[in-house]
């Protein structure tokens, strides 16, 4: 689950100071433009290369439930449960969407649901193995946990998100660390999983200014069909698994 490696910044505790300070995590504002053109982009990737619709599905680290509850309305999941360590984050999801019917919310990680028993249909996995401690821990656990998962990570061969990880005190604070995508295929293997598809998007980052949103959503089409391009340019990565057998 989510950890504290003795090397590795607390992942958490910043997460519940952004509800605290804020009353929401700082990159669900749909005030600045960049974050609500990003996570919409995020949400519709989702939705399209996950195959939501009538599944049981595990939101991994679900944060303050804000697009968790996409998944049910606009998926059309057969039902939602959202889990993540963050206590703050999960009180804002009980608050603002518990109520709806099909969806929960649940303090937890990955490895709870793996030692419950529970196994679900589908986890969808939305920026957080780059915040763990131990990536590979987390993996196998989600895929223990569920039947196919989703990941939607930074993509680690991205030479500015790289220098972003270093330079933001965001990032810095938050214990970002991107991986390339050969190193989510070794976790995966390991874990007795196995990638169904892969593929990089997005060239539109959070906290950035108005004027690249403009130009980073018009180049999108025709960076992400050029295959070196894509590969160094682009954001984000796209990973849909099979898990193992149980």
């Amino acid at each position: 689950g989510i950890g504290r490696a003795p090397d590795v910044p607390d992942v958490v505790d910043p997460f519940n100071r952004d509800v605290d300070g804020h009353g929401a995590y700082r990159y669900t504002d749909p005030r600045r433009r960049s974050c609500a053109y990003a996570n919409e982009r995020f949400t519709r990737v989702i939705l399209e290369a996950a195959g939501v619709e009538g599944k049981r599905v595990v939101d991994i680290g679900c944060g303050d439930g804000t697009y968790t509850e996409a998944l049910l309305t606009r998926g059309r999941a057969a039902s939602v449960l959202g889990i993540d360590p963050a206590v703050a984050g999960i009180e804002r999801a009980l608050a603002m969407y518990g109520a709806l019917e099909g969806l929960s919310f649940r303090q937890g990680v990955a490895a709870d649901l793996a030692t419950s028993g529970e196994r679900l249909d589908l986890a969808v996995v939305r920026g957080v193995i780059h915040h763990v401690a131990r990536p590979e821990e987390e993996i196998a656990a989600i895929l223990a946990a569920a039947k196919q998962a989703f990941f939607l990570e930074p993509n680690g061969w991205n030479p500015v998100l790289k220098a972003i990880e270093r330079l933001s005190p965001y990032h810095r604070d938050h214990g970002e660390r991107s991986y390339v995508l050969e190193r989510y295929r070794r976790w995966i293997a390991a874990a007795g999983g196995r990638v169904e598809r892969s593929f990089f998007f997005g060239l539109v980052p959070m906290f950035s200014p108005d004027w690249l949103v403009s130009v980073g959503s018009a180049l999108e089409p025709i960076v992400e069909r050029v295959p070196l391009v894509r590969r160094l340019l682009c954001g984000q990565v796209g990973i849909l698994a099979s898990g193992g057998p149980r």
